[in-house]
């Protein structure tokens, strides 16, 4: 297919193709699409056009596109293949993607899961029934079992003959594995060393005996961190017993790192992370975003509460109330700000729990400058439009100690999560926001007291609680 590949264009020709019953010319455009632009299309495409495609390339083609789809869209072919075509499509995934659609079916329809697993291969099926075993965000649920291993008395010359028996089976044939009597791993061995070894020297006098590894039940984000820190293509995963059970490919990892970085997002935003967003519901959509917007609706009475408790000094110097969005809305961005970036830091191990005191001293110049700049500038401002010396002054002295809070606010928050076990992620922006909102006008009207309260008293007025 051109590189210039455009799908209405296509999709057009397609569904033409499709409605004169021209196979003859259904069967040339098929072959040239590639799976990733049949993903590309499928949004487009109504049920009957992705039967007729599914079932009109081969099915290794079509075991692409099947594990490309998401948990919500794969169990629909239940309903539009037939259940021995599909098992055959099926039967091309790898171990991994298998039980991921196989779960995915059975989440949806239990009944017709069982169909399909009766027309797999028994071996094909005990494969997937051994992970199914494992956690959906462990190594264990991540690896797959087709790997090549061998032995550390073999010769490289003899290795070089089961590569070429058995490559074609194997997910990947760069890295092989050693490992002794017992299948636990003892080496490591690279196509390029074996490539450039006599066929006589024996593969321990190759092999790498430094092995990194991961046990099954590894977090799938320590096994992501782990490849893109090592740059690795392929990861090892042994059992508690150091036996070699499956590796883990940086495909894989790709599709985790994509997870975890919505998941991190959804959460900084308070959205929910479990919900599908394109095939999701109105309804759906209230119910998981609802219990996290009325406990930050509850939270705000807190500043309707502070705001009433400070109503006297309002109704004396009505123009306070005019700052209060600008002040309170610096401080809920300025915390965000940062506790995005303190968040991510953590995500990505480039800040641990013993940086708390580094990232504390950085911020409180970062926050003291930032505070200095706003304060500067809203002092001047009040100078210049409304010639009121003491209200510039509390209201420059009020945004710094605002940006200096909110600084600590928001780097502060997300180690204190993560010292908790809980992802620090949940210090979302409303969450940041909210806070500061209730902060910053008890600093406003506390500064504001100090600062105007005299002139208030002088006039016969009342400063306030």
């Amino acid at each position: 297919m051109s590189p210039a590949f455009d799908p209405l264009t296509f999709l057009g020709d397609l569904r033409r193709a499709l409605a004169r019953d021209e196979p003859d010319t259904l069967a040339a455009m098929l072959a040239e699409l590639h799976p990733q632009q049949l993903l590309d299309l499928w949004p487009e495409l109504d049920p009957g056009e992705r039967a007729t495609i599914l079932t009109r390339i081969p099915s290794g083609k079509a075991a692409e596109v099947v594990s490309n789809l998401s948990d919500h869209e794969q169990p629909e072919l239940l309903d539009i293949l037939p259940p021995r075509h599909l098992a055959e499509v099926m039967e091309e995934l790898s171990p991994d993607d298998l039980t991921d659609a196989l779960q995915a079916f059975a989440a949806s329809d239990p009944e017709s899961v069982t169909e399909i697993k009766s027309l797999l291969d028994s071996e094909t099926l005990a494969v997937a029934d051994t992970l199914v075993g494992y956690g959906e965000e462990e190594a264990g649920g991540l690896m797959t079992p087709e790997f090549l291993s061998v032995r550390a008395t073999m010769t490289c010359g003899e290795v070089l003959e089961v590569l070429r028996r058995a490559s074609p089976d194997a997910e990947t044939i760069y890295y092989l594995y050693v490992v002794d009597g017992s299948d636990r791993l003892a080496g490591v061995l690279s196509l390029r060393d074996l490539i450039v070894s006599e066929p006589a020297r024996r593969v321990r006098d190759v092999m790498n005996a430094d092995v990194v590894r991961v046990r099954t039940e590894t977090d799938q984000e320590d096994v992501a961190r782990l490849m893109a820190d090592y740059d690795f293509p392929v990861l090892p995963v042994v059992d508690t017993g150091g036996r070699l059970v499956g590796i883990v490919t940086v495909d894989d990892v790709l599709d985790v790192l994509e997870e975890e970085a919505t998941e991190d997002i959804h959460r900084l935003g308070a959205a929910p992370v479990d919900v599908d967003y394109v095939h999701a519901n109105p309804w759906l959509l209230f119910r998981k975003r609802v219990s996290w917007l009325v406990l930050l609706v509850v939270s705000m009475t807190l500043t309707f509460n502070v705001i009433a408790h400070y109503e006297a000094i309002i109704e004396e110097i009505v123009i306070l109330a005019a700052f209060i969005p600008l002040l309170i809305g610096t401080g809920g961005n300025v915390g965000a700000q940062v506790a995005t970036l303190v968040v991510r830091a953590l995500a990505t191990r480039e800040l641990e729990l013993r940086d708390y005191l580094k990232v504390l001293a950085k911020e409180v110049g970062t926050g003291l400058l930032l505070g200095a700049a706003f304060g500067l500038f809203i002092a001047l401002y009040v100078l210049i439009f409304r010639a009121e010396p003491r209200i510039a002054a509390a209201l420059g002295i009020t945004m710094v100690l605002i940006s200096f809070t909110a600084n600590l606010v928001g780097a502060s928050l997300p180690f204190l999560f993560r010292r908790l076990r809980i992802d620090p992620a949940l210090t979302s922006s409303p969450g940041i926001t909210t806070v500061m909102d209730v902060v910053g006008l008890l600093i406003y009207f506390r500064v504001v007291i100090w600062i105007v309260g005299p002139l208030l008293e002088g006039a016969g007025g009342s400063p306030g609680p």
